[in-house]
């Protein structure tokens, strides 16, 4: 049986591409994501780019200023 795992760069990577894809999608500048989840537009965009890995914390405050749920956000099949 073999498993898929990926290493916490990959997962990284596809959760900052999640996280840009709906944005692009909902017309939300990363300046205006990192106001509303009350970082800086830096921030998100080393999240976006996968330069820091995001904590759960994070993630569910993007997740919620996407109007998304978590789950949502981590649907990187």
């Amino acid at each position: 049986m073999t498993q898929l795992v990926l290493s916490k760069q990959e997962l990284s990577a596809k959760i900052g591409d999640r996280i840009k894809k709906i944005r692009h999608e909902k017309g939300i500048s990363q300046a205006e994501l990192g106001r509303m989840c009350e970082k800086d537009k830096q921030h998100i965009e080393l999240i976006e780019n996968n330069k820091v890995s995001p904590n759960i914390f994070t993630l569910y405050i993007i997740a919620t200023a996407l109007e998304i749920e978590l789950k949502e956000l981590l649907d990187i099949s």
